[in-house]
């Protein structure tokens, strides 16, 4: 008989249980998906009018397989929850302050509803030629994509492990930060995106604006966004001097490279797109080699990565 060590016992079932939550997680993006094909298909095999109003506003917009990735979302999140409770019980993880979680994401989920209902006139139609249909499909689900994970993952539900003092407030705490950067980041590249595709000042300016200069600036500004946000949040004082300094460099690099586009996109007033695009693809990248050599450039262009505590996500 072999004798099994602390470590290798400790190990197997939180290898077990990662396993199982994988599965759960598998398990409720199929159920989900089947649920939301049904209320939109055959609304009436589960009580519901054949064309309710809503049904019908959404296909007037033809944004049918848009409003599909809310209604599924809205439905993937509860249905997540309630396969990943079981599991979550069994850790000895708590259950309430999960749930509550559940509630803030499926909640912001709506929000995103009524933000996208607003914006969707500034994204291609979803029979548009090419792939350009599927542009606001890809926003939504970029947008949308932190929350899922979490609560598919069962990161909402959090255990208190002894012998660390990571309690469960600062758990909870470390979730909302990391989720609230990574919603507005995401959200501020897809922003980003949309004004640099949408730019007409000039119009054959706009690769200038577009890629990679939208997408940049518009990550970094989300991303100064939601670490203003989350400093707000009960921290420690070095730790809130941390995120605040963070945040002012995301904002002055953000708003550098914005300058930066928009000075190169004017010469779309002399030059054909595609020789606008030529310039305007590396121009970012200049600027950060600029600003490594540059004193007073550097000040305002700095190179600092976006973190969030992994652990905090699953």
């Amino acid at each position: 008989m072999t004798a099994v060590t602390g470590s290798s016992a400790s190990k197997t079932p939180t290898r077990r249980a990662r396993i199982s939550r994988i599965a759960a997680g598998i398990t409720e993006g199929a159920a989900s998906l089947a649920l939301t094909l049904l209320l939109t298909t055959a609304p009436e095999r589960v009580g519901l009018s054949s064309s309710p109003e809503l049904f019908e506003s959404v296909r007037a917009e033809d944004r049918a397989s848009d409003a599909f990735i809310f209604a599924w979302a809205l439905i993937a999140i509860p249905v997540a929850g309630l396969l990943q409770t079981p599991l979550a019980l069994a850790r000895r993880a708590r259950i309430g302050p999960g749930w509550e979680l559940i509630a803030g994401y499926w909640l912001y989920v709506v929000l995103m509803a009524a933000v996208a209902w607003q914006v969707q006139g500034y994204f291609p139609a979803a029979d548009a030629p090419g792939k350009n249909g599927g542009l606001f499909g890809a926003a939504i689900l970029l947008v949308l994509a932190t929350p899922l994970f979490v609560v598919a993952s069962g990161g909402v539900f959090r255990e208190i492990r002894g012998g660390t003092d990571r309690t469960l407030s600062t758990q909870i705490r470390d979730q909302i930060t990391a989720v609230t950067v990574l919603c507005c980041t995401f959200t501020g590249l897809v922003t980003g995106l949309t004004i640099g595709r949408n730019f007409t000042y000039p119009r054959d300016g706009f690769p200038a604006m577009f890629l990679p200069g939208g997408a940049l600036w518009g990550l970094l500004a989300g991303a100064a966004l939601g670490t203003l946000i989350t400093s707000l949040l009960p921290h420690s004082a070095d730790s809130r001097r941390t995120m605040t300094d963070s945040a002012r460099s995301y904002a002055r690099t953000s708003a550098t490279l914005l300058a930066c586009c928009l000075c190169v996109s004017q010469l779309g007033w002399l030059l054909p797109a595609w020789a606008v695009a030529l310039v305007g693809l590396p121009a970012p990248f200049v600027l950060w080699v600029l600003a490594g050599r540059g004193e007073r450039l550097g000040r305002w262009v700095e190179w600092r990565r976006i973190e969030v505590r992994k652990e905090a996500l699953y």
